[in-house]
């Protein structure tokens, strides 16, 4: 038992030690309580790899496009030389504007606790068009010319290579200025159509049809901000220059005209287009940054330039149960490149807006991916089958002058058919996982298999041209019909290799490439995707879902009755599905 004594000094002895004047109890006496030191929280860097996918709108800076035509020499005896050369020159507003869909990639270091630098690159399936017309009644010695001249220009893909370097407004938001290399396919399209009345002479169109690759700069600045540690949206503006084109004879294929009867060549005219590609760019997207690439930083947000991952080989999965994916996708194709029909080379430059807005008929895909796996093994199919048709009129026009009816007309249908088919076996060939985050993996396949490619093509062209005058008593009527059809197929083998980037179950990025033809079917083909994927849940079925952006690029040609078909072309867009998991 305590006594009173003893009771009395042990309060005292308390009451002394949380005064702060003795020692505490001893173990014997109290408990020790000891609180663990609060790590302070991760400071946020802007440091590390990132993609993304970026969407936008882009308008011209410039929009004029000019043609200036001069006439070589007129044997007519009429005097339509000179009516026919200016009726073949004019300036047009060819608004260079639209929308465009694409990814992007890059690097940040931030270095200090407010600046960032980085670089980036980017790329756009664009297919942004702009032109206009011209139309002219010109009176000339011995009658009229009558012209309608179509005019335009597109820019069917665009890219940068830019470094860019910022600021960090608050620890989440970045803003910051860039600039660099800018780089796309542009187009020059154009036709004169003339009739000079009243005659006998047949026009043959002075047409342009242009595509090439060039090179320009590009300046801006954006805004970022992080919407956790890995995503980031951002806001960006740009102004772009890839420079003028000025194209002449023997780009541009002069306008020509010949005695119906003696088919005598008796009037030609050169002409020389010229346009410059420049604009703005305002655009949106969505980055991702690898968790391996972003430091850790406690304490600071200065980073050293590139972190050092640590990564281990992992275990190939073993055989078990097979798991299937079949995916219903949209291909949103556009097209760069030639096609040739009976040795008549035609410009393959077409995008999803024109299948969309200038189609005479909606355009009908049907596209799937299917793939079985059970361990390192895979296997796949993939279909493509598309339709598209298009037509329209350059001009119909009715002349002011009293007694004299003028007309000019030309209609174009052209159907479109496009199917590709794949099969393929793959294996994996190694597999890694990150130290810092083991629900990160890594994997590398190859896969062989076979491609087969059908393009269907069908062309129908009417042109007319007509003149009557009961008081000159002339009447002449011009009339002319073009139709050709292709039919190519054949079947490629292929090789190719896959990366898979796992962030966590159920989110992946691919990555794949393959190279086919080397002479079996095609000259050369070959093949390019990037997207990512999302496995999710929806009223207890499984499902999939992928977003990316693909690329196929075919050369293949064949000689019918002396004369060749073939096909030179890049098809490409983004890739949108969803589909079910078994």
């Amino acid at each position: 038992m305590f006594s009173g004594k003893s009771i009395t000094s042990r309060f005292a002895a308390c009451a002394l030690t949380f005064a702060g004047f003795c020692a505490p109890a001893s173990g014997a006496d109290l408990p020790s309580f000891k609180e663990a030191p609060v790590a302070p929280p991760p400071v946020f860097t802007w440091t590390g790899l990132y993609v993304g996918f970026n969407f936008g709108h882009t308008w011209t800076a410039s929009d004029p496009v000019s043609i200036g035509s001069l006439n070589l020499f007129d044997l007519s005896g009429a005097g339509f030389g000179p009516a026919s050369a200016l009726g073949a020159t004019g300036v047009v507003d060819a608004r260079l504007g639209g929308y465009f869909f694409g990814g992007q990639a890059g690097y940040n270091w931030q270095f200090s606790e407010k600046l960032i630098a980085g670089f980036e690159a980017d790329i756009q399936g664009a297919g942004v068009r702009g032109g206009g017309h011209l139309a002219s009644i010109l009176p000339a010695p011995a009658g009229f010319a009558v012209s309608g001249v179509k005019l335009s220009r597109g820019l069917e893909y665009f890219g940068t290579v830019r470094g860019r370097f910022g600021y960090a407004v608050t620890p989440t938001f970045m803003a910051y200025v860039t600039g660099g290399l800018a780089y796309g396919g542009v187009t020059a399209d154009s036709a004169i159509r003339q009739s000079l009345t009243p005659s006998l002479l047949l026009a043959e169109p002075g047409k342009l049809d242009y595509f090439d690759n060039r090179v320009g700069w590009t300046v801006g600045a954006g805004g970022e901000v992080a919407l956790s540690r890995n995503l980031s949206a951002k806001l960006e503006y740009l102004y772009y220059d890839l420079g003028g084109v000025t194209l002449s004879t023997p780009s541009y294929f002069p306008l020509t005209f010949s005695d119906v009867q003696t088919k005598a060549l008796t009037l030609a005219d050169a002409s020389r287009y010229t346009t410059r590609y420049n604009g703005h760019i305002l655009r949106a997207g969505l980055n991702y940054r690898f968790d391996w690439s972003i430091p850790e930083t406690p304490g600071s947000s200065a980073t050293p330039l590139f972190a050092s991952p640590q990564f281990a080989m992992a275990e190939k999965p073993a055989p078990a149960d097979w798991s299937l994916r079949v995916i219903p996708y949209l291909w949103a194709l556009n097209t760069n490149g030639s096609l040739k029909l009976r040795d008549e080379s035609l410009a393959a430059n077409t995008t999803i807006i024109d299948a969309i807005a200038k189609s005479s008929s909606f355009p009908l895909p049907f596209m799937g991916r299917v793939e079985l796996s059970n361990g390192p093994w895979s296997a796949y199919g993939d279909f493509v089958w598309t339709q598209m048709r298009f037509s329209g009129s350059t001009l119909t026009l009715r002349s002011p002058v009293a007694d004299i009816a003028l007309a000019l007309n030309s209609g174009g249908h052209l159907r479109q058919t496009f199917a590709v088919g794949e099969a393929g076996v793959g294996y994996e060939l190694a597999r890694f996982s990150l130290m810092s985050a083991p629900q990160s993996v890594t994997s590398f396949d190859a896969y062989a298999g076979a491609r087969y490619v059908y393009l269907g093509l069908d062309l129908t062209l009417d042109a007319l041209g007509a003149v009557n005058s009961s008081a000159l008593g002339a009447q002449a009527l011009i009339a002319r019909n073009i139709e050709s059809k292709a039919r190519m197929e054949w079947v490629d083998p292929l090789v190719g290799l896959r990366m898979r980037h796992s962030f966590a179950p159920g989110d992946a990025f691919e990555l794949r490439g393959d190279v086919g033809g080397f002479g079996a079917g095609s000259n050369f083909s070959w093949q390019a995707y990037g997207g990512y994927t999302h496995d999710f849940e929806f009223e207890g079925v499984k499902l999939a879902g992928l977003i990316g952006y693909r690329a196929l690029s075919l050369d293949y040609s064949k000689w019918v009755k002396g004369r060749e078909n073939g096909v030179n072309a890049i098809f490409h867009g983004p890739v949108v599905g969803v589909g079910a998991r078994f």
